[in-house]
This record gives C-alpha cells, structure tokens and sequence, in this order.
C-alpha cells in the first residue's frame, strides 16, 4: 500500500473515529441535579405512626435517598443512620441525597431538622352532664385515647376534692386531667355534673 493511500485511509479512520466520539460523548452529557423542595426545619405531631419528611423532586428524577440520625453528630459522622421513618416524639436529623441517573448528575445532600412533637389529648365530655338521683354514685361520661384523673369537687365545697364521684343531690365540679407523658402533652378541663 502506498503512503498517500495510507495516509488517506489513516485520516478516514481518525475522522470515523472522532464522530463516535463526539456521538458517545453529547449522549452522555448530563443535566445538572434536579431540584429538590425540602424545608430545612419540619415540625409534625405525634400520631403512632411513622412520619417522613416532606421532600420532592422538580422533575422525574431518580429516587432521592433519605437516611434518618438521632442526632447532628450521628449525621456529620455518618454513623447509625436508617431508612426507617420515625414514630417517636423526638429531634431527628434527616440527609437527602440525590444519586445520578436518568440523565441527572448527582446533587450535594440536604440536611433537614426533623421534629415529632407531643401532640394534644382530646378530652371528649359534654359541659353539662344530669342524672337522676338512684343513691348509686355518678362517675362524669369522658372519652379519651389516655387515662384520665378525675376529681370531684362539691358546690358547696369547691376546695375539698371527694373520695370519688358524687352519691347526693346537688352541683359538682368535675376537673378531669391528664399529667402528660413522653407522647402528650398535659391536658386539664373542667366539666359540671348535676343529680337531680
């Protein structure tokens, strides 16, 4: 083969070469990271249930990953992290990571404080509860999720608590509570009962 013959087919090979390169590279370009909308700071109430954070993609992105710590140091030392969403009442220190895929480019973490707080006791009682005088004692109708403390207290007698739900005819105070606990929050009301 002569030289400008191998020269020739030399320079069609570079040139074959360089497009499937330029081909191979601009398929392979990758767009930044999408966007990911998280508050920095989340606050939620205790229900049972696990909780995650609120988190979302801009677009259809690969699935962020979220790693849960039970403290800041825990998250900067990347130690005892989980997947597992909480259910506890606590401080939480969450790491959202954005992995590359479907075209992205990998996003840096974002760090969220995550608060469960104790939540509210509802205490489910009419204002104004009757009975009829039997001579048996009468225990004030409450509803709740927690067990309650209920002290009785005689109109006639508002500072002096019973030793437990009126027998007599007459006016009574009845103050229901609830001390509260690693879950609740303390809860107090004050319902009135009236035998006839």
């Amino acid at each position: 083969m002569s030289s400008p013959t191998r020269s020739l087919l030399t320079l069609i090979l570079l040139i074959a070469l360089l497009v499937s390169v330029t081909f191979c590279t601009s398929r392979e370009t990758l767009e930044d990271p999408p966007i990911i909308t998280s508050a920095t700071y989340q606050h939620t109430l205790y229900n049972g249930q696990p909780q995650p954070i609120e988190a979302r993609a801009a677009k259809e992105v690969p699935p962020f990953v979220i790693t849960y710590f039970n403290s800041e140091a825990d998250l900067l030392s990347n130690t005892g992290g989980t997947a597992e969403v909480p259910s506890e009442v606590g401080a939480y220190y969450v790491r959202i990571e954005r992995p590359a895929g479907k075209g992205y480019k990998a996003g840096k973490p974002i760090k969220v404080e995550y608060y469960i707080q104790k939540t509210f006791v509802p205490i489910e009682a009419e204002a104004i509860q009757e009975f009829d005088y039997d001579g048996n004692p009468k225990a004030a109708v409450v509803k709740s999720s927690v067990t309650l403390v209920i002290t009785y207290y005689a109109e006639t007698a508002p500072e002096l608590a019973l030793p437990g739900p009126p027998v007599q005819r007459g006016r009574y105070r009845a103050a229901i509570t609830y001390p509260g606990d690693g879950r609740y929050m303390g809860a107090s009301r004050d319902i009135e009962l009236v035998i006839n």
